[in-house]
């Protein structure tokens, strides 16, 4: 009986990945879904091992459990079936490049080669402001630069090809946020790059989610293409992202599993950097990019635009 209700239980954590989160606590373990399911999956070979069916069952229901709770949040509930002229592609890429880092000519290298049309760096200090300057100018000609010397980690960088219009840093709570016009074939194409807090205590859980409110109201207030760049601090199943995405119709890249933090896990590490786009976007690729010295791994996405809407 006493085995029983240990298994039950055993099974029952898995509803901390399930569960939408309502703490900062229950946030930060519920980010880690896809590895509790991988966790399950090995403690049920083990018990496979050892003949242990009650185990081997109560594992295989937890892995269920959780893998169709993610399933269910990352559906996107918008199709698009266009075709699209190839010379509408657009590259897009972002990179944290945390603030203490030095590889300057590494990152800078790894930017360029995604050959990306648009680059959002964050955690730009005043040294990696001026470093990003002198190795991407000459390639990128419209930039756009904000710096926090008394909190350097809040810096971001937007580096275009395309020329850039209207724009602006705009403050949420400290927060900036670069927001502009990209002008692409005559048209323009707005984005906003964002870096939220994350979330390791209540007031930073919470002013991250209304961080990424704020985000919302302001996309919902743009009425042509539009990118949302950045890290966010919280992964593509969490409710806050069904929040955006529903509020919006904006759609995140991620078409596979392609972690970003932190760098040194790869593939067990957690995907929470993003490039968000409008319905008049279809994202071709998407992949996630070596460190270059960061926590974070970059992004890039390669995507085509409806011109004609």
């Amino acid at each position: 009986m006493k085995r029983r209700i240990g298994l039950v239980l055993y099974s029952a954590v898995s509803l901390i990945f399930v569960l939408p989160p309502q703490s900062f606590l229950h946030d930060i373990l519920h980010s880690f879904a896809v590895q509790a399911i991988i966790g399950y999956g090995l403690i049920g070979l083990l018990a496979s091992f050892y003949r242990n069916m009650l185990a081997v069952a109560a594992s295989l229901a937890a892995s269920l459990l959780i893998a169709g709770s993610l399933y269910v949040a990352q559906s996107s509930p918008i199709a698009i079936n266009k075709s699209y002229p190839e010379d509408t592609v657009m590259r897009v890429a972002h990179f944290n490049v945390l603030c203490s880092n030095r590889q300057y000519q590494e990152m800078a290298d790894s930017a360029r080669a995604t050959q990306a049309d648009l680059l959002s760096f964050q955690e730009v200090s005043a040294d990696w402001g001026s470093h990003l300057e002198q190795l991407l100018a000459e390639e990128y000609l419209y930039y756009h630069v904000v710096t926090d010397q008394q909190h350097v980690s809040r810096g971001l960088a937007v580096f275009s090809k395309y020329p850039l219009e209207d724009i602006q840093t705009i403050y949420w709570d400290g927060m900036p946020n670069i927001a502009g016009d990209l002008l692409v074939q005559g048209e323009a194409i707005h984005f906003i790059a964002s870096h939220t807090q994350s979330p390791r205590n209540l007031g930073r859980y919470q002013r991250r989610n209304q961080h990424i409110r704020r985000i919302a109201r302001y996309i919902n207030t743009i009425d042509r293409p539009v990118l949302a760049i950045g890290d966010y601090n919280v992964v593509p199943w969490n409710p806050i992202i069904q929040e955006l995405t529903q509020a919006t119709e904006l759609q995140h890249s991620h078409t596979g599993w392609q972690p970003t933090f932190p760098s040194h896990l790869q593939g067990m590490g957690v995907p929470i950097d993003y490039i968000f786009h409008s319905p008049e976007f279809h994202c071709r690729k998407f992949k996630a990019l070596p460190a270059s010295g960061s926590d974070h791994r970059g992004i890039v996405g390669e995507y085509l635009l409806d011109v004609e809407g």
